[in-house]
């Protein structure tokens, strides 16, 4: 099984919001939290759980 983590459309276009001096480090956190609830691909949804996790 691979560990790759697909990204939904939408979700993508959110990540592009993020300034792109961060943008790498967001979606690498986003990406780990993700793994770690055990789902496989990233949705606007988590993306806004990841959010108020991390306090972005």
């Amino acid at each position: 099984m691979s560990d790759k983590i697909k990204w939904a459309a939408e979700a993508e276009e959110k990540l592009k919001k993020v300034p792109p001096f961060a943008r790498d480090m967001a979606k690498s956190m986003i990406e780990d939290f993700v793994k770690d609830l055990g789902e496989t691909e990233v949705t606007p949804e988590l993306m806004k759980k990841a959010r108020a996790r991390f306090g972005m």
